[in-house]
């Protein structure tokens, strides 16, 4: 039986038909993020997302998550400029815009998903992005990362800027080619899903923006998505996923000074927004 190994996860190819995903790290922020999984991956197939069948989530003898998922044959995309990855960015990106379709109405319906309810855990997203800066603020500041003025300016920002969204839509929060599949027939599947949360789907945008750049990989997304990355929040957004990038990068020893750089250019920019 063929075997991935992941950083929090082992993906097992059971047959032809069904994969196996065992959580091998339970996070203490997200102690059920494969049962997250699951919900996210059957709430986007209601919506027209491309995703696999879920067809069973438990755990095992030695408290570990399991997933067994729906085999999907193909080949996840390559990072490269082609005529078939713009083409399937934008057939990506539609099917993010799919996502915009049926909210979800809870009263508390944005941020980290709660296991249990399966809803939001924040009140708002705006309170949301607060938490989530303020997660880090202290390390930050002590490691020299960021100088307090600059953690000021994107706390002014949230509060500032027009968050607003009439109800919460599923974020999955980690596009990018090694998660989207082109089956052997053609059609486009976006796969792993347990860093969902609720919120403004622009932000699966800046995630992707972020991570990649604004080439034209991403342009291609945003035509697909319909989406508006003139908005003073897309801005804010880049920022908030950029602050967790760097936070990962420095837990697993990986140089950021790069990306350093582009977070204290893009704070600076907010003030001429």
């Amino acid at each position: 039986m063929k075997t991935r190994k992941g950083r929090l996860n082992t993906t097992e190819f059971v047959d032809d038909e069904v994969i196996r995903k065992i959580g091998v790290v339970q996070e203490e922020v997200r102690p059920y993020r494969l049962k997250v999984e699951a919900w996210a991956l059957d709430q986007a197939r209601l919506r027209g997302v491309n995703t696999a069948r879920v067809f069973d989530y438990y755990r095992d003898s030695g408290g570990r998550e399991v997933l067994m998922l729906e085999r999907i044959h193909g080949r996840h995309l390559l990072w490269r400029a082609s005529q078939e990855n713009f083409e399937c960015m934008y057939e990506v990106g539609t099917q993010v815009a799919l996502l915009n379709n049926v909210p979800f109405h809870y009263s508390r319906g944005w941020g980290w998903i709660d296991p249990a309810s399966m809803t939001g855990i924040s009140k708002s997203w705006q309170s949301f992005l607060l938490f989530y800066v303020q997660t880090y603020h202290e390390q930050f500041v002590r490691k020299n990362i960021l100088e307090e003025k600059h953690l000021q300016k994107v706390y002014s920002a949230i509060s500032s800027i027009n968050l607003d969204i009439s109800e919460p839509r599923l974020v999955h929060r980690d596009i990018k080619p090694s998660n989207i599949i082109k089956d052997n027939n053609g059609k486009i599947w976006i796969s792993d899903w347990e860093n969902a949360i609720l919120g403004d789907s622009l932000y699966d945008i800046a995630t992707f923006g972020v991570r990649y750049g604004h080439g034209v990989l991403w342009k291609n997304l945003v035509l697909g998505s319909g989406s508006d990355t003139s908005l003073s929040k897309y801005a804010l957004y880049e920022i908030v996923v950029l602050i967790g990038l760097i936070d990962f990068y420095r837990e697993h020893q990986i140089r950021y000074r790069g990306r350093q750089e582009q977070l204290r250019r893009l704070i600076q920019r907010l003030s001429s927004i």
